[in-house]
């Protein structure tokens, strides 16, 4: 398959730095307890991915590129495959010898979802691979998560900081985070389990927003179906959801970082485009899992 650029420039102005999975989904009555087996109802394979699923996101809006690493596999050319279908610049998504990333995803009736991921090509990916991807590409905004390893997270942000670039961070999964990185997210995306870990707190959503903006340029806390919190220079707002049926929330937070980075790239304000980002969300919960 021929890597492609998605602008009549070849320029990308998001980048995202992150992971490419293939997402292996059980649906099954409820989430099986230690040492229990649980007949499931249902199996589906899709490309995946928190920085995949991004990308896919953020292409709907702006040209977007990806950075990253597939294994040599069948998985590898699935994941590449849906990049160029979904118009992504994939030229910086390098193939490595090896597995291709693997996620575990269980599903249950209420539409919540359990993930275990095995990171395989993506911890291969390098500080120097993502700096040398992002000089070919010159975006305007760079989108990464904790799918890769802090040497690469960490160099998606200094380049950003170092070429006059945005640096948006969806801190997920939970893990260890540079406090350097965080100090150049603008905006950090958390939901509010990662928002009490990153602040070692149970505060309310609205403290804890309010603490990460004392640490972060701008921070975005996701709250599900109430919406979201935007806190920056002091201020806090609450943004709304939707009133939705969830059907499946897998690939939900990733849509809207994705949509929210792509929007940023216009400078748009932060709430508008959390706003947008929301509706985008809710837009995928309420459809029966396909690939996005």
């Amino acid at each position: 398959m021929t890597p492609r650029t998605p602008s009549s420039n070849g320029q990308a102005v998001v980048a995202v730095v992150g992971s490419a999975n293939l997402d292996l989904v059980a649906h099954v009555p409820h989430r099986p307890a230690p040492g229990e087996t649980v007949l499931g109802s249902g199996f589906e394979q899709h490309p995946g991915g928190k920085g995949l699923n991004q990308a896919l996101a953020a292409a709907r809006v702006a040209p977007t590129a990806f950075v990253g690493l597939r294994g040599d596999d069948d998985a590898g050319d699935l994941l590449l495959a849906a990049l160029v279908r979904h118009g992504v610049d994939t030229t910086r998504f390098a193939k490595s010898a090896g597995a291709s990333g693997r996620a575990l995803i269980t599903v249950t009736p209420d539409a919540e979802n359990s993930i275990t991921v095995l990171p395989e090509a993506n911890s291969r990916l390098t500080g120097t691979d993502v700096t040398a991807a992002l000089d070919a590409l010159r975006p305007s905004l760079v989108l990464s998560q904790q799918e890769i390893s802090s040497a690469a997270l960490t160099a998606g942000a200094r380049w950003a900081s170092l070429n006059g670039a945005r640096f948006a961070l969806n801190a997920s999964p939970n893990g260890p985070l540079d406090e350097s990185v965080l100090r150049a997210a603008d905006p950090l995306v958390v939901n509010e389990s990662e928002a009490r870990q990153l602040t070692r707190d149970g505060a309310d959503p609205r403290t804890t927003a309010q603490e990460l903006a004392r640490r972060s340029r701008s921070v975005v806390v996701t709250l599900g179906g109430a919406g979201c919190l935007v806190a920056w220079q002091g201020r806090l707002e609450h943004v709304p959801a939707p009133k939705v049926t969830p059907v499946d929330t897998t690939g939900a937070g990733d849509t809207f970082a994705g949509v929210l980075a792509a929007h940023l790239v216009s400078d748009m304000a932060l709430v508008e485009a959390a706003a947008l980002a929301t509706e985008a969300a809710a837009s995928v919960i309420v459809t029966a899992r396909s690939e996005r």
